[in-house]
């Protein structure tokens, strides 16, 4: 455990203050102002993110799922002009 959550002691359990170590240590583009709240440390921008990390994953979840939507209407197409020739 780094230093950030040594002021919890004993409290919390190990894995909350592991993330909040995680969370609060330094970042080179933002800023944590509270849980879910980042702060964009040049531009003072104030974006909603996960908990403990500002980017939650759900960008590259929504790609891939897209991608594979476009992918599986793909393969219908094909299916179609195969059954046609």
């Amino acid at each position: 455990m780094g230093n950030s959550s040594k002021r919890f002691g004993a409290r919390y359990g190990n894995r909350i203050r592991k993330n909040v170590d995680e969370a609060e240590k330094e970042d080179e583009d933002y800023e944590r102002i509270a849980a879910g709240i980042w702060k964009h440390r040049e531009t003072g921008e104030i974006v909603a993110g996960g908990a403990y990390t500002p980017d939650t994953g759900a960008k590259q979840m929504m790609k891939k799922a897209l991608n594979t939507e476009v992918e599986a209407e793909e393969l219908e197409e094909a299916k179609e002009e195969l059954g046609e020739n």
